[in-house]
């Protein structure tokens, strides 16, 4: 490859990225530090050409004060990550400042992704050879990654899985392409990478195996409404000029509508457990859609067409929409009053009640968290962990947050600083052991809910081999001084 060309590339480039791009940098640093005290810029050392150590700037996505705390790797739904720093992992935002590093020469736009100084040591080997190409943003892990935080097995170690299994995989797609690169290669590779970066905000699949369903009929209730509205109004179907405007209004309000209640968050929580901040919500976001959606009908479309229309459609949909999850919500036989905002969660100093995970976000689990949350003042959940991170990452149960795996404890607890874990399931041999180490390392309270009484008398004897009654009685809590010390509170 010229490089002389590459460089040429990058500079221009970079240059034209950071005048274009400089409005929102500077947006996203206010956001930034409004959502969090601390810098907006987080730097890192990084891995650069020749193994050379330099600093790599991204937005910040952590709480300023954590520091090294957790995984050196980043998982989906992330414990660490700050409200704002959720959607700059997502829309790769986060990545804008490397433009400076692109112009200064330590990056470029294409090549290899820098690793900390914590992976240094994987590179041995043929894998040495990774370090002759200067890091950049884009290329064909990037592409292939595009989801990454996603990767990571629950109930897997995410450092040892990202050693094992992701970065020798990377290291060979790596020397694999930039051994026979070219400018025009990389090229393409930045525009691949662009549009990846674009349609990867949302991962489609999960959303429509999660969520399709309910998609489907929001959809057909904003075409209910608008078609009922009109048919009130004109006393049957709209003829003439009203007749463009009803026509129009099919396909345009429901591509403006359904974004925007899709960007508010409203098909993260499960529709079975409908609560009153969902309806919220979804009456906030759908006012918001609606209004763009008939200001944008009313000034570049049909400027005669009836707000009032308009109106009784907006209303109509509302009521079906709530109608609708609720009466699923009942028929599912659980719909759960929620608090009001997740974050109320996250760890306050001075708070003397006992803090408490859910490992199980089942029908147990959901029932343990509101007996803990109504019925006990001195105890405060903070969130579920469950096995199936592959539907229920980032996502919320009954308005308590799913704050990750088996894999996440650590992180998990460098957030919230448990004092206690309650498992809702009755856990195999090996989950039993790894659990009732990590809790004797960390010094938590470690609880099975269907082996304690009354509940063990009722609950089915596992299928898979398992310890004696007697090993888990023994692993249902910590016997531990430091154990019992730990916990504040005492449920008999």
């Amino acid at each position: 490859m010229n490089r002389s060309l590459k460089r040429t590339m990058d500079v221009v480039l970079a240059l034209l990225g950071l005048i274009v791009g400089a409005p929102l940098m500077a947006l996203i640093a206010l956001l930034v530090r409004l959502d969090s005290p601390g810098k907006a810029i987080f730097s890192q050392p990084r891995l650069g050409l020749g193994g050379r150590l330099f600093l790599m700037h991204k937005f910040r996505k952590f709480p300023d004060h954590w520091g090294t705390q957790g995984a050196a790797v980043t998982v989906a739904a992330d414990a660490r990550m700050t409200r704002l720093g959720r959607i700059l992992e997502r829309t790769k935002l986060d990545e804008l400042p490397q433009l400076w590093n692109i112009l200064r020469g330590d990056m470029s736009f294409v090549g290899p992704r820098p690793e900390t100084r914590e992976f240094k040591d994987l590179f041995t080997g043929a894998f040495t050879q990774v370090h002759d190409y200067l890091p950049g943003i884009f290329g064909p892990n990037q592409v292939a990654f595009r989801n990454e935080s996603r990767l990571y097995p629950p109930d897997q170690d995410p450092e040892t899985f990202y050693r094992q299994q992701l970065f020798p995989q990377k290291a060979r797609n790596d020397l694999e392409y930039f051994s026979r690169a070219t400018v025009i290669s990389d090229a393409l590779w930045i525009a691949r990478g662009l549009w990846c970066s674009l349609v990867g905000v949302i991962d489609w699949q999960r959303m429509l195996r999660l969520s399709g369903r309910v998609f489907v009929a929001d959809f057909m209730f904003i075409q209910l409404a608008w078609l009922s509205a009109n048919l009130l109004r004109f006393e049957g179907l709209p003829s003439g000029y009203h007749q463009h405007v009803y026509i129009t209004g099919t396909w345009l309000l429901p591509l403006m509508i359904l974004p925007t209640i899709v960007l508010a968050g409203n098909y993260r929580s499960k529709v079975r457990h409908f609560s009153l901040t969902d309806t919220i919500r979804l009456v906030v976001s759908g006012f918001v859609g609606w209004s763009l959606a008939y200001f944008a009908l009313l000034t570049t479309f049909e400027r005669n067409a009836s707000i009032g229309i308009g109106t009784t459609a907006f209303l109509m949909t509302l009521i079906l929409m709530i109608t609708a999850r609720i009466l699923y919500g009942e028929r599912c036989k659980r719909l759960m009053t929620a608090p009001d905002d997740a974050e109320q969660y996250r760890t306050r100093e001075g708070d003397p009640r006992c803090v408490v995970a859910l490992y199980g976000a089942g029908h147990r689990g959901v029932a343990l968290a509101n007996l803990l949350s109504d019925g006990f003042s001195n105890a405060r959940v903070v969130g579920f962990l469950d096995d199936n991170d592959r539907d229920l990452s980032g996502r919320s149960i009954a308005g308590y947050p799913i704050l990750g795996s088996e894999r996440d404890l650590d992180t998990v607890h460098a957030v919230h600083r448990i004092d206690q874990l309650w498992v809702s399931f009755e856990p195999n041999r090996h989950k039993d052991r790894r659990l009732r180490e990590w809790c004797e390392k960390n010094d938590i309270f470690f609880y099975v809910l269907p082996l304690a009484q009354p509940f063990r008398s009722l609950s089915r004897l596992s299928e898979v081999a398992s310890p004696s009654v007697a090993e888990k009685e023994t692993s249902t809590s910590l016997t531990t001084e430091a154990g019992y010390r730990h916990a504040r509170m005492e449920v008999t």
